[in-house]
């Protein structure tokens, strides 16, 4: 055992040394380390080894010789689930700790190992109603694994424990890692691996994460739904309406074939109370969605229109009777939450509304004019403090002087509001330079893939045949560069 040991570490520590080494040595040392431990004995002392290597220093060893440990495990216990990886036991701080803390480089060579511990870990903390246990390493887990814009199984693992948790903030990092792309395909990660080998730092997440690597396991197309329903269900918790709305959009306008999925129904319902929230009304639909398909979305979520109109109308009578008649409806989809919020709403938008006409009320004026269940100016004073602390309204509290009981509300004008705009606009502009960023990056990987293509390549071929290309130097190098002009026609169309 001593032997075995002293081989994987004096193997991690060449692995570590290796900075001057070229890509491509680094990958075959990986390579022949993997290839020493899965011809392991499988009755070695895993406990002794796993006490004699460190997570993060010989990440590769450790993660296989753990998962030999809980093969032995499970083997003995004659389930999949031993109680030794349960929280609060040895094994599970073990691999709690490994997921925090490994080489996310060493790690591109043992996916389906490493999503293994991952998806224990997630059933060990749910089995025992704790999944938030388990969202606090599968967060650090993802992020570490560094890719961005990937969809895996365990995205929607995460976001699911996230909502059973209620641990919403916990998912916003792994959430804003905007996801673009399913994993790639066997042959294309292939074809990406000859040019840069997974040890690489230049190499992107597409290359070593594909439906073959063992990072993520069989997605379909209600996994890709699933994710953003989710993702939304989390904004909308945390109120981000606006962020919500565009996650249920995603879901919505989905493609479809015959008819449209129960998903994307429940996306509709929620997309519809998030249009109240967040603007007051029912914002159009995406463009995307064909007419037939909104039309099979309005037949099966009637009670959702009528409580919209009478939102839209401001008729506050029929909205309380339709939230009142729908009550059981709300329950049965898990939106009742949302739909209790609507009075708060209601009341945002029609005190907004007076902006429109006044420069100036008391709270008393403003109690009586929006006809809200808001029984006497001290909750109207609370309720608007509210909105101007959060932003919603562009307003300020006055005390009146000598009136100790009396409190003026002064709307804003535009020239004072601008400021509060320009803050606005900053934070949106440097969201928008972070994305821009990443489809940047993504760019310019696509074009150096053109440049390496079938096409570019027959392009260059045709032109080094040409018989003038031989005879006339200067012009050759022009005509053999003008095929990879291509790229840059491309790419400065979208510019």
């Amino acid at each position: 055992m001593a032997e075995i040991l002293s081989h994987l570490t004096s193997a991690s520590s060449e692995l570590r040394s290796v900075n001057n080494t070229r890509d491509e040595r680094y990958d075959t040392q990986i390579r022949d380390l993997v290839a020493y431990i899965k011809n392991c004995d499988k009755n070695s002392d895993t406990q002794y080894l796993l006490d004699n290597l460190h997570p993060s220093l010989h990440t590769l060893s450790y993660l296989l010789i753990l998962n030999l440990h809980i093969d032995n495990l499970q083997i003995r216990a004659k389930e999949n689930l031993p109680d030794e990886i349960k929280p609060g036991n040895d094994l599970w701080t073990r691999v709690a700790y490994f997921l925090q803390h490994f080489d996310p480089i060493q790690v591109r060579y043992a996916g389906h190992e490493w999503r293994r511990l991952v998806e224990l870990l997630a059933q060990a903390a749910e089995v025992t109603a704790k999944p938030f246990l388990a969202v606090q390493v599968m967060k650090e887990a993802l992020l570490r694994l560094n890719s961005p814009g990937i969809l895996t199984s365990l995205h929607v693992t995460f976001l699911r424990l996230s909502l059973l948790s209620k641990s919403y903030h916990y998912a916003l990092p792994v959430m804003e890692r905007w996801i673009f792309q399913f994993p790639a395909s066997s042959v294309q990660a292939y074809r990406k691996h000859i040019s840069r080998p997974l040890c690489s730092e230049d190499t992107f997440g597409d290359t070593f994460i594909s439906d073959a690597s063992g990072f993520s396991a069989k997605l379909t197309y209600r996994d890709h739904m699933r994710f953003f329903l989710y993702g939304a269900m989390i904004y909308l918790a945390l109120k981000k309406w606006d962020k919500a709305l565009h996650w249920l959009s995603v879901v919505i306008s989905s493609p479809v074939n015959d008819s449209v999925s129960k998903i994307m129904v429940e996306g509709y319902k929620k997309w519809v109370l998030a249009s109240l929230l967040a603007h007051g009304k029912l914002i159009s639909s995406p463009r995307v969605i064909s007419a037939h398909v909104l039309k099979v979305f309005q037949t099966l979520t009637k009670p959702y229109a009528s409580l919209a109109d009478a939102f839209e109308r401001g008729d506050l009578p029929r909205l309380r009777a339709e939230i009142d008649i729908g009550r059981s409806i709300w329950r049965a989809d898990n939106n009742e939450g949302l739909v209790s919020q609507l009075f708060h709403a209601y009341n945002s938008f029609l005190v907004m509304k007076l902006g429109r006409t006044f420069s100036a009320l008391t709270t008393a004026d403003v109690a009586q004019r929006t006809l809200a269940p808001l029984a006497f100016s001290a909750s109207i004073e609370e309720f608007v403090a509210l909105l101007v602390m959060s932003g919603t309204l562009s307003a300020t509290l006055l005390h009146l002087h000598g009136q100790a009981d009396a409190t003026m509300l002064r709307f804003l004008a535009r020239s004072e509001s601008y400021l509060y705009g320009e803050i606005s606009m900053r934070t949106r502009l440097v969201e928008e330079a972070r994305v821009l960023g990443l489809i940047t990056k993504d760019a310019n990987q696509c074009s150096s893939e053109l440049q390496l293509g079938n096409e570019s390549l027959q392009i260059l071929s045709r032109n080094q045949r040409w018989p003038d290309a031989s005879r006339v130097s200067g012009d050759a190098v022009g005509e053999s560069d003008g095929g990879l002009d291509i790229d840059e026609d491309i790419m400065g169309d979208g510019t």
